[in-house]
């Protein structure tokens, strides 16, 4: 996905790293995944995941295998980029940065989802939209087709969906 254009965003440091992934996103992605490496330690999630690594597991250094779901700590996400983009199959959601692992996550990216208007849950964050854009990457043909599907079923209300220049042009 080359020549994704990112200027003018300036990171937001993150007042916690406990996001919680609304319930919403799931039902509409329509998937069961095999790993989320980055699970908050006291569940308050609801990622429809058969195993979950916490920051005590240190999902980082854990094997990691089939279907990934990662919604990453914003406050340190360059190791989780690279590590997601190493393992090379799932789903990502994380801060749209202009930083290097940015970049290169998207263009390895076979879809994007740049969402606006995101609320997390959690008690700090109930209610409360993202103070910085969003993406949901899609790595691999699975994940790809999550996102069409949630955009189907949500008119992509929520934001806009970037697709490889090749498959756009066909």
């Amino acid at each position: 996905m080359t020549g994704l254009l990112l200027s003018g965003i300036a990171p937001q440091p993150p007042s916690t790293d406990e996001r919680y992934t609304p319930r919403w996103l799931f039902d509409v992605l329509g998937e069961m995944f095999d790993l989320d490496p980055a699970s908050p330690v006291n569940g308050g999630d609801c990622v429809p995941a058969l195993v979950k690594y916490t920051v005590v597991d240190d999902g980082l250094t854990q094997p990691w295998h089939g279907f990934v779901w990662c919604n990453p700590p914003f406050s340190n996400a360059t190791p989780w980029a690279d590590r997601f983009m190493d393992h090379g199959y799932g789903l990502w959601l994380g801060p749209v940065a202009n930083a290097a692992w940015f970049n290169e996550l998207a263009n390895v990216a076979d879809r994007i989802w740049l969402m606006r208007d995101f609320a997390f849950t959690h008690p700090t964050h109930a209610g409360k939209r993202s103070s910085m854009p969003l993406a949901l990457v899609a790595l691999g043909d699975r994940a790809a087709a999550a996102i069409d599907r949630a955009g189907s079923r949500t008119g992509r209300a929520a934001g806009v969906v970037v697709t490889r220049a090749t498959e756009a042009a066909s």
